[in-house]
């Protein structure tokens, strides 16, 4: 029994891969801020992250895996109308898996690469979620989900590549470059910010835990991309079983501002969201969010 029990230690003590540090982020989008509740109406994400070592080689180089569960939901502005004719953005929800690689290619830059898997349509639950939460919580009738996207699933394989620059002790330039490739969306984007405080707290340059510590900051930015194909908007690129679609607009921006404010075991961000047009229907040429995410580091 004595030697099984060494057996075991020596094993434990050996492993490649051990777990350094963890995160838990609760990320939440909404336009309720807004009093309004349409186009991208809301997104609720769970994040799970974890530094990773390996006692078997020397490379100093930072390596994280990431976890997420997420969920986004589209909204016509005309929400209780029955007749798709009166709407100017499908319905749509989306839920999804996803898993991710991160690393640094040195102190300022890093990449990541993964995978997400995930479905539409009532398979993801988003109907009645958004009718739960008007009736129960907010004392509001059920929104009509008249012909929303099709139940299917989709998987998507994505990278990302982030880059940090100082300007001054107080001052950092913030850069993220992303792509996508997949059934639920195919698209290219650039992001650009500048980090206004005494540490970069948003976590643009890998994840939340990639800049753990005490400190606060602005943020302001502009992120852009290019969207080649959105299965919320035009339905799949292999059958017209949509019911209702809607034109795509390919390029697409938004303007962010926010401020976060951070210790060794708590951040708190605040990132007001200014969204372009997804698609030529659309009442109005511009969508007001707001992000508050809380995060949560283990040891």
């Amino acid at each position: 029994m004595k030697r099984l029990l060494l057996l075991v230690v020596f094993l434990y003590g050996s492993t490649s891969l051990l777990a350094q540090s963890k995160y838990f982020n609760l990320n939440v989008d909404n336009d309720l801020f807004f009093v309004t509740d349409y186009f991208y109406s809301s997104g609720i994400f769970l994040q799970y992250g974890k530094e990773i070592f390996s006692e078997t080689t020397n490379d100093s180089l930072r390596k994280f895996k990431l976890f997420e569960l997420g969920q986004e939901i589209y909204t016509p502005s005309n929400r209780f109308s029955t007749d798709p004719q009166e709407y100017d953005y499908p319905y749509g929800g989306w839920t999804y898996l996803k898993f991710s690689q991160q690393k640094e290619l040195s102190a300022n830059k890093q990449y990541e690469v993964g995978l997400q898997v995930g479905v539409t349509g009532d398979w993801s639950i988003a109907r009645w979620m958004q009718n739960t939460y008007h009736t129960n919580v907010l004392g509001l009738p059920e929104n009509a989900w008249v012909n929303q996207v099709p139940e299917a699933v989709h998987i998507n394989v994505f990278a990302q590549y982030f880059y940090q620059k100082k300007w001054g002790e107080y001052l950092q330039y913030v850069s993220q470059s992303y792509s996508s490739l997949g059934t639920q969306r195919m698209h290219l984007g650039h992001r650009i910010g500048l980090n206004i405080g005494d540490r970069n707290v948003f976590g643009l340059g890998a994840n939340t835990l990639y800049n753990k510590g005490n400190g606060d900051a602005f943020y302001i930015g502009l992120n852009s991309s290019y969207v080649f194909h959105d299965y919320m908007l035009s339905g799949s690129l292999f059958n017209d079983k949509a019911l209702f679609i809607a034109d795509n607009v390919p390029f697409r921006y938004e303007v962010e501002v926010g401020f976060a404010l951070q210790n060794n075991r708590w951040k708190f961000l605040f990132l007001y969201k200014n969204r372009s047009r997804d698609n030529a229907l659309q009442s109005k040429t511009s969508h007001h969010l707001m992000n508050i995410t809380l995060s949560r580091f283990f040891d």
